[in-house]
């Protein structure tokens, strides 16, 4: 009998210990964000909003709330109110990296191109090394023909990661397009190294053969 209690005693423990875990990793606001992506997940775009906003009040200054709003209206093509968004969680974590590189999304959309350009400048402030603002100006002046530019941005990704395939490839052209065949051939040399028989690649590698 006592070594029965014993272990009734020793299973409602276990139970309570089970459920105080359970509650300890919820909350209210937990739960809104685990329905909003199940959501998104479904392809709900709406739906995820709905929850989201039906709390607006009381979490309207929470940076991960706007963060994913902006988010969520981006996904559903609503890119002036997905800016909103993303530009308040800047606003509220102005040290976040993050909310700048989610904005460049509706931005890019929009073809903002001057303030696009500006937000990637804002990022390489914080983030010197950051891939992406990197990458893109650097595509940037490469598509406004600013070619010596676009060789410092290009320059920078390819420091940082010397066998990057669209690195490698654009400082190739832009080095070619300067008349600096050499410079130019060794990069369109490594881009087929990273993707072989590259159509972009192989016509650049040709062009600037001796």
């Amino acid at each position: 009998m006592k070594t029965i209690n014993k272990i009734s005693a020793i299973g409602l423990l276990v139970l309570l210990m089970l459920v105080s875990t359970n509650m300890a990793q919820t909350s209210p606001r937990i739960d809104m964000f685990k329905k909003s992506v199940a959501a998104e997940k479904a392809g709900d775009f709406n739906e995820a909003i709905k929850i989201m906003t039906e709390q607006y009040s009381s979490v309207k200054k929470d940076y991960l709330f706007n963060l994913r709003l902006g988010w969520l209206y981006y996904l559903k093509g609503d890119f002036k109110t997905s800016q909103k968004y993303y530009k308040e969680a800047v606003r509220l974590s102005n040290k976040s990296v993050e909310a700048l590189l989610g904005l460049t999304y509706p931005l890019a959309k929009m073809n903002n191109r001057k303030e696009l350009k500006n937000v990637y400048e804002t990022i390489l402030d914080k983030d010197p090394a950051n891939y992406k603002a990197n990458y893109y100006l650097g595509l940037i002046y490469f598509n406004d023909g600013d070619y010596l530019n676009a060789i410092l941005y290009f320059e920078k990704v390819v420091k940082n990661y010397p066998s990057d395939y669209n690195g490698n490839l654009y400082l190739g052209w832009a080095n070619y397009y300067v008349g600096a065949n050499k410079k130019a051939h060794h990069y369109f040399e490594n881009a087929l190294i990273a993707v072989p028989n590259d159509p972009s690649a192989v016509k650049g590698f040709k062009a600037t053969e001796k």
